[in-house]
């Protein structure tokens, strides 16, 4: 056992111990997956029942109602449920573990990826979502995949053309990863995706000019900078939480109730401010 889950335990008791004083009312989460390998299939289905019968999880279009000022249901925090990158276990699981429930989720994808071959999807994705550390894990959904999460009523969006990182781009090539990506998703699926997520997540990985490219083609991104989403949140700022399903009950407990929140106090802050000059 990690030294992380040996102390997720005691956290998590003394996280729900603070937290009602603290407050989260009028907020949601979005919980940010990725593949969900066979070896973890049940533990993502404990985590999704659970939710359920918590009567937490909204869908993309409820969450879009709190951000332009809906009510937000009673109880607590409400959670979206989002995956990266578009490997095949992303339709598996869609349909088996939560169309009986009638979850719907965010599936973001890299529109200039599924276009290639399968084998060049397959190197593309160790090399660009893997950065050449790894192989990667699964194939990757080709467009049949993807207009199958869609006709089961999940919502795309896009995470760039080809997964890559913002920041290092020329003004021309992060154009063409956010706004290519959007006109390839418009001409599959019919319309110009509302959300945007931006590869990796993290703070270093965003910058203002990127957010400005952003919101001219979306109404909304995810960032993996974790914390709560409320009407108050920009909505090209907006929190993500990753759960990692290799992880103890307590430490992904940590993750969905916002124990790990203070961690990221900072970058809050930082990509509050970048969204507000772009």
């Amino acid at each position: 056992m990690s030294l992380r889950d040996a102390i997720a335990p005691l956290a998590l008791a003394g996280w729900r111990l603070v937290r009602p004083v603290l407050g989260e009312e009028n907020t949601f989460r979005i919980l940010l997956l990725h593949d969900v390998p066979t070896s973890k299939r049940d533990v993502f289905a404990r985590l999704v029942q659970n939710l359920t019968m918590a009567r937490r999880l909204i869908t993309p279009v409820e969450a879009e109602a709190i951000l332009a000022g809906g009510p937000v249901p009673p109880g607590p925090s409400p959670v979206l449920l989002s995956f990266d990158d578009g490997f095949a276990s992303n339709l598996d699981v869609a349909e088996t573990i939560l169309a009986p429930l009638g979850i719907k989720a965010l599936f973001f994808v890299c529109p200039g990826l599924i276009g290639l071959e399968p084998e060049a999807r397959a190197a593309a994705a160790t090399a660009n979502i893997l950065r050449g550390q790894r192989p990667a894990p699964e194939p990757l959904l080709g467009w049949d995949g993807i207009e199958r999460l869609a006709a089961l009523g999940h919502t795309m969006g896009s995470h760039t053309s080809h997964h890559l990182r913002l920041t290092t781009l020329s003004p021309d090539q992060r154009a063409e990863e956010i706004g290519g990506a959007a006109r390839l998703l418009t001409e599959r699926l019919g319309k110009i995706p509302d959300w945007f997520a931006y590869t990796f997540g993290d703070i270093d990985s965003i910058d203002a000019a990127s957010l400005a490219e952003i919101g001219r083609h979306h109404r909304y991104c995810r960032s993996g900078v974790r914390g709560p989403n409320s009407k108050a949140t920009p909505p090209l700022a907006l929190r993500g939480d990753n759960i990692d399903l290799g992880t103890g009950e307590a430490w992904r407990g940590l993750a969905v109730e916002g124990g790990l929140d203070v961690l990221y106090r900072k970058q809050r802050r930082i990509l509050d401010a970048m969204a507000d000059r772009s």
